[in-house]
């Protein structure tokens, strides 16, 4: 039973982290008309030191009242003390067909209706993560099954506190158990059980996965007893590792994971089941397979008389970002290059004109919160120098060398800038010091093609940081960055991912010297099927463009599963309407136009289709229709990445570029 302890933390710790791989840089954008992580998307920010943390927490009772979100640090944390008798608020059935049960929880113990197969639980402790799971324990301090209210005697409960401490990615705690390999599946095709309480994964793990990106769905809260069925065609991988086939033959454990940040929640299960393949539901048509819906788009004149436009075609487009590195979650550089002058000289030597170059600026002001914290303006900012200006400096140099422009992009992938910093004058000064600071350290240098990007995304993981804040800040980093540095030319997008729509109802800010940035991941189930931190984890085989003569009848053939949202299900449904480049003309146009009516001009310096799963030509004819709409509609592209998940450069150790993916340099028409 020592199992319980020692395995499953090890391969839950790994697994997290390549969950969390996708989950943050991968997880690119978020477009505004998409609900949101990835990222999951994506990854949901909160304040690193606790408010409060002397606070104890007490987890719910098995009434189990809706998750709170806390910023409290666990000093104490209990378990509900049983009741002597507990009034079923719903009475679940036993479970009799020809499937297997793996436990109903009524002796009361830890071990499940499989011999010597003991139900486990884990944490992220060992990863520096500060999350607390607990479970009642019996005698001998293993978890056990504790009395329900079910209509049954018992059920397996967990309580948990998600703080994801000095952990870098999304906090986790899990459970189960082991199936031995004596048990023969290879007839069964689903599992169900009885749950109650938070939103939480299973995990229907296998031998054949090695690197433990393993087979797994979400299944939402539910503060009433729910059954939930789960087909094991319906699973997916969470898409970091090799791509391996599901086969019930060669399952090993069943294991659930609750994830977040600082939730506070709790989760009940009972009457775990595999069925057998009899008992599995069929795919129904659900669908029509439709002729293409092609959007007729009339494109009026193009031309802009600032000289800007031409400097923006000049330099910043054939672009590219370097991905999954400095732009992440507490990432810092401190003296070691994950990409250095090799790389830069691969993309230029393929004919990559500019580098975007994400980093998490803030990130190196030393003393940051205390300055945001101080009311008596007296705290000067402090930055890391030495550490900051050694890596900006060397790109610097080598993309000079090299031939490509280079943009300093101001990155936050954790969500420092919200909705609740954005009203913060003093957040705004920092930001806009830190930027006075970089610009005063590259107003000397002669080059014209450096440029800095004021902020990625504000707000990158919630979207609520308003137009109007973001575009007060804005202005203010301008005019901070003004004061030292009149002719460098700088990047601004809107709120809410880049919002094109929010961008056509402003005006261009206080300064002839901008270029301004939309993004664009359109048609979205496209490009980000199969990622592992979105809506769309299990959508897979959609191509670009739609094709009728590959289209079917059954959502279910394209991922659509019980779990999909209902967002997706529908832009599945929708995508003979959108899956062409002439629905992103359509999307993209009114960007365009707004530059046309204000003479400045605007670029697209994200794009990208997660290409881990979907079809590789379809992944060059959708970069043939940027590249197509780009040259029509004279808007510079920046594409994202360099290698991961959206990569244009394959990688044999998924991290050095070796050499361009082929036939992309027809599509992105490279030179």
């Amino acid at each position: 039973m020592l199992f319980k302890k020692l395995l499953p933390i090890t391969a839950a710790g790994i697994l997290a982290i390549g969950l969390s791989a996708c989950g943050d840089s991968d997880s690119a954008s978020n477009p505004g008309n998409t609900p949101e992580d990835p990222g999951t998307v994506p990854t949901d920010s909160i304040p690193d030191n606790p408010a409060n943390p002397g606070d104890s927490i007490v987890t719910p009772t098995d009434s189990l009242p809706p998750a709170t979100d806390t910023t409290t640090t666990p000093t104490e944390f209990t378990v509900p003390e049983e009741a002597a008798e507990i009034t079923p608020a719903v009475t679940i059935p036993k479970e009799a067909g020809k499937g297997f049960l793996i436990d109903d929880f009524e002796d009361g113990d830890n071990e499940s209706l499989i011999p010597k197969a003991f139900w486990y639980t884990y944490d992220d402790n060992d990863n520096d993560g500060a999350s607390v799971i607990l479970t009642p324990l019996n005698d001998e301090g293993y978890p056990k099954a504790r009395r329900s209210d079910n209509g049954t005697e018992y059920a397996f409960a967990v309580y948990y506190n998600l703080d994801k401490g000095e952990y870098a990615y999304d906090p986790y705690v899990g459970w189960g158990v082991q199936i031995p390999d004596t048990l023969n599946l290879a007839s069964f095709g689903g599992i169900s059980y009885w749950y109650k309480g938070g939103k939480h994964e299973i995990h229907v793990e296998t031998s054949d996965v090695k690197d433990y990106d393993v087979h797994l769905a979400t299944v939402k809260a539910s503060r009433t007893w729910k059954q939930v069925f789960i087909r094991f065609k319906d699973l997916a991988q969470g898409g970091w590792g090799e791509e391996v086939e599901f086969d019930p033959a060669h399952i090993t454990a069943v294991s659930f994971q609750a994830k977040g940040n600082r939730v506070k929640d709790s989760v009940l299960i009972d009457n775990v089941y595999f069925q057998d393949t009899s008992e599995v539901a069929k795919d129904t048509a659900d669908m029509q397979i439709m002729d293409p819906e092609i959007p007729e788009v009339t494109i009026g004149d193009i031309a802009i008389a600032n000289p800007l436009q031409e400097k923006a075609m000049k330099y910043l487009n054939k672009g590219i970002n370097i991905t999954n590195w400095l732009e992440e979650d507490k990432t810092y550089f401190k003296g070691e290059f994950k990409f250095n002058e090799d790389d830069v000289k691969l993309m230029a030597d393929n004919g990559i004109k500019s580098l975007r170059f994400p980093i998490d600026l803030d990130r190196y002001a030393t003393n940051r919160d205390e300055f945001v914290a101080d009311t008596t303006n007296t705290i000067e900012l402090k930055l890391d120098d030495a550490n900051l200006f050694a890596v900006l400096d060397s790109f610097v140099e080598w993309t000079g060398k090299h031939g490509m422009s280079f943009v300093i992009d101001y990155h936050e992938y954790d969500n420092s800038y919200n909705a609740t910093s954005s009203k913060n004058p003093r957040y705004m000064k920092m930001m806009a010091n830190v930027w006075k600071h970089v610009a005063a350290h590259y107003a000397s240098n002669e080059r014209e093609d450096i440029f800095y990007e004021l902020l990625n995304e504000p707000d990158m993981s919630n979207g609520k940081a308003t137009s109007a804040n973001w575009r007060k800040a804005a202005q203010e980093d301008i005019d901070s960055i003004r004061t030292v540095d009149k002719k460098h030319t700088i990047i601004f997008g809107d709120a809410q991912w880049y919002s094109i729509d929010l961008l056509k109802k402003g005006k261009p800010l206080n300064d002839d010297n901008v270029v301004y940035a939309v993004h664009t991941y359109d048609p979205f189930v496209f490009t980000h099927q199969s990622a592992s931190w979105a809506d769309t984890k299990t959508i897979k085989n959609l191509m670009f463009p739609y094709d009728k003569e590959k289209w079917s009848e059954f959502s279910a053939d394209f991922g659509v599963n019980k779990s999909t949202a209902k967002w997706v299900k529908d832009a599945v449904k929708d995508y003979y309407k959108n899956g062409s480049k002439e629905a992103i003309l359509k999307i993209v146009l009114p960007a365009k136009e707004w530059a046309v009516a204000n003479n400045v001009p605007v670029i697209i310096n994200e794009f990208g289709a997660y290409n881990v799963k979907t079809d590789k030509q379809s992944v060059l004819n959708y970069m043939t229709a940027l590249r197509e709409i780009s040259d029509t509609l004279q808007i510079p592209l920046q594409h994202w990445g360099y290698t991961g998940g959206f990569s244009l450069f394959e990688s044999t150790d998924g991290v050095k570029g070796t050499k361009l993916i082929e036939g992309m340099k027809e599509a992105y028409g490279l030179e």
